[in-house]
């Protein structure tokens, strides 16, 4: 916690050093150039060592339960459900992905298909992984109107239950079609692959990680499938949060059937 001007002196100059630096280049210049460029650098900046404090992995909640967060009046209401998931570099991590594009990775996923064109409760409903460098979330969320916030959470509930249970075979070819195609598209701009350039860094991913990655998805089958939703998802051990009016939402979310709704005080 930074509470004044010294304090983000002392941080600057116990963790600025280049032994804990990296430098990413993307772009029409050689090797050479970029190395001669940056010996004032290398001369002026002198390195140390930084002492990194390890971050302990949260532990999951060990049931499902509902927190509401009171806005009094609130016209609408803000739905986050998830979970602690697999860090950026594990061997599950982009399987995730795959495996979660259909239940709310895409506009076309069955949480968006259902609670926006079907239903008309919300402008989006989206489900996906991400990953850190210790451990990584996975995350359901939407905003929909006040007086759909009951149905709205249960549909979340209900379609991500129904999700470990497998998929159908034309979900699964969709999802390989549209992933595969898009992915030819995503590193054609040099931001895209200094992103590339910054993910290999940061997480000790190979090279040709974007290859290993297209070989995931080919190769994804509806049992493969079936047993990551089951291994990441888990339902029964995920936080549901609500923002919104309690006054008039709060006590309808018991019939979610995750116990009474806890009110956090904000």
């Amino acid at each position: 916690l930074f509470t004044s001007m010294d304090d983000l002196k002392t941080f600057y100059e116990k963790t600025f050093s280049p032994s804990v630096a990296k430098m990413h280049v993307v772009g029409k210049i050689g090797q050479e150039r970029i190395i001669n460029g940056l010996e004032s650098l290398v001369a002026n900046w002198e390195a140390f060592d930084v002492e990194i404090p390890e971050i302990a992995i949260p532990e999951a909640p060990e049931k499902s339960t509902i927190y509401f967060v009171d806005v009094p009046g609130a016209k609408q209401s803000v739905i986050n459900i998830g979970n602690y998931a697999v860090p950026r570099s594990s061997v599950d991590y982009h399987p995730a992905t795959v495996m979660n594009y259909k239940l709310g990775g895409s506009f076309n996923g069955v949480v968006n298909m259902i609670l926006r064109e079907e239903k008309g409760f919300t402008y989006g409903a989206r489900t996906n992984f991400s990953g850190g460098k210790t451990y990584g979330t996975f995350s359901a969320s939407s905003s929909v109107r006040s007086s759909a916030t009951e149905e709205s959470v249960q549909i979340f509930k209900n379609e991500i239950e129904k999700y470990i249970n497998g998929i159908a075979k034309e979900d699964l070819d969709f999802t390989k079609n549209a992933l595969i195609k898009s992915n030819a598209r995503s590193f054609e701009t040099i931001g895209a692959l200094h992103g590339m350039l910054t993910s290999i860094s940061a997480y000790n991913l190979p090279f040709d990680y974007v290859k290993q990655e297209e070989e995931v998805i080919n190769s994804m089958t509806l049992e493969s499938h079936r047993e990551l939703a089951k291994k990441l998802l888990k339902p029964e051990n995920m936080y549901f949060v609500v923002v919104g009016d309690a006054e008039t939402q709060m006590s309808a979310l018991k019939n979610i059937g995750l116990g009474d709704p806890v009110l956090v005080e904000n």
